[in-house]
C-alpha cells in the first residue's frame, strides 16, 4: 500500500510502532496497534521520499491496514492507494541468499535499508531465521527476478517445510499467532517491533506501562509433539487446567511443531502438555521457548 501527501510522515509517526523518522531509502519494522496495545498487524515500512511511503506486509492485508489508518484520518493530507493487485512477493531464504540477490541486483541491501532494481524493491526480511530477503513488484518483473535465480541454483520450497523452519525459530506470523487479542511483547516482538523512545503512537501507553511492569501473564512457546497434527486453536492442558492453546503447526513425518500461546501463572516446563483434560501428557516445550 503506498501512503502519501504533505502530512504522511507525521500521521504513519503517529500511528506505526517502531521510528520512522530516517532518511528515504529506509525500511522498518513494526506493527498497528489498537488503544488497547493490541496488535491489528504487522509490517515494513519502506520510506521513498519526505511524504511518500510503502507498505508491505507478508501475511497483514492491505484491507486490514487501509481500515486501521483510515479510522485515525481526520484533517490529515494523506491519500492510501492499495497497491496489492499490482505487487506480487517473493521470498528468498537459506544457504546462498545473499549470493542469489547479489547475481541479480549487483549488490546486497544493507541492513534497515532497500534496494530498487528494474521495477523491484527489495529488502531484509524476518520471516525466517538467518538471511531472508523480500523482494516485491510487478507480475511480470517478479518472474524474470525468479528465473534468474533458479537458473543460479536457487530453489523453490515446500510451505510446509517453511513453516516447520519459522516455527521452530519461534518467529511469529501476524495475525496467525499474534493477533487483535494479543499484545506484541507476548509474542517476543518488543526488542524488534517497538520504539520506546519515539513518542507518542497509538498503543504506546500501553506498551510503556508494560516496559514498566516486565512482565506479560502469557506468551508465545514452541512446542514439540507426535501423533495426529492438531488443528490451529486447539487447546492445551496441564493436568485439568486449561493452559492456552495452538496458533500455528507444521508437521514433519511422525512430529509436529507449533507456536503455542500460553499460560506463565503456574506453567511447568518439564511436565509437558495435552490436547485434553487430564490426557497424555504428550507435548513438550522447546528448551527456549
Amino acid at each position: 500500500m503506498k501512503v502519501a501527501g504533505n502530512d504522511a510522515f507525521e500521521f504513519l509517526q503517529g500511528q506505526f510502532s517502531n521510528e520512522l523518522r530516517r532518511p528515504p531509502g529506509s525500511v522498518t519494522y513494526g506493527l498497528w496497534l489498537n488503544p488497547k496495545g493490541k496488535v491489528v498487524a504487522d509490517s515494513h515500512v519502506l520510506r521513498m521520499a519526505a511524504n511518500e511511503f510503502h507498505i508491505a506486509s507478508v501475511k497483514s492485508t492491505a484491507a486490514n491496514i487501509r481500515q486501521r489508518l483510515e479510522e485515525y484520518i481526520v484533517a490529515d493530507e494523506v491519500v492510501l492507494t492499495d497497491e496489492t493487485d499490482r505487487a506480487h512477493g517473493l521470498t528468498i531464504w537459506g544457504q546462498g541468499s545473499n549470493a542469489g540477490i547479489k547475481s541479480l541486483l549487483g549488490e546486497v541491501p544493507a541492513p534497515g535499508c532497500f534496494l530498487q532494481r528494474g521495477g523491484l524493491m527489495i529488502h531484509r526480511g524476518r520471516r525466517f531465521p538467518g538471511e531472508t530477503f523480500e523482494v516485491f513488484g510487478p507480475k511480470d518483473a517478479l518472474a524474470e527476478a525468479e528465473a534468474e535465480l533458479l537458473s543460479h541454483g536457487a530453489v523453490r520450497a515446500d510451505e510446509t517445510e517453511l513453516e516447520f523452519a519459522r516455527i521452530c525459530a519461534g518467529i511469529p506470523a501476524v495475525p496467525a499467532d499474534l493477533g487483535p487479542g494479543d499484545l506484541p511483547n507476548e509474542g517476543g516482538l518488543d526488542d524488534t517491533a517497538l520504539s520506546y523512545t519515539k513518542g507518542c503512537y497509538l498503543g504506546q501507553e500501553v506498551m510503556a506501562r508494560l516496559k514498566n511492569l516486565g512482565q506479560v501473564r502469557r506468551r508465545l512457546h514452541v512446542v514439540r509433539g507426535r501423533g495426529p497434527t492438531p488443528a490451529p486453536r486447539a487447546a492445551l492442558y496441564q493436568g485439568e487446567k486449561k493452559t492456552g492453546e495452538i496458533r500455528s503447526v507444521a508437521a514433519c513425518a511422525d512430529e509436529f511443531v507449533a507456536l503455542a500461546m500460553l499460560s506463565l501463572v503456574n506453567l511447568q516446563r518439564e511436565a509437558g502438555l495435552s490436547l485434553e483434560p487430564s490426557g497424555p501428557a504428550n507435548i513438550s516445550l522447546a528448551p527456549h521457548g
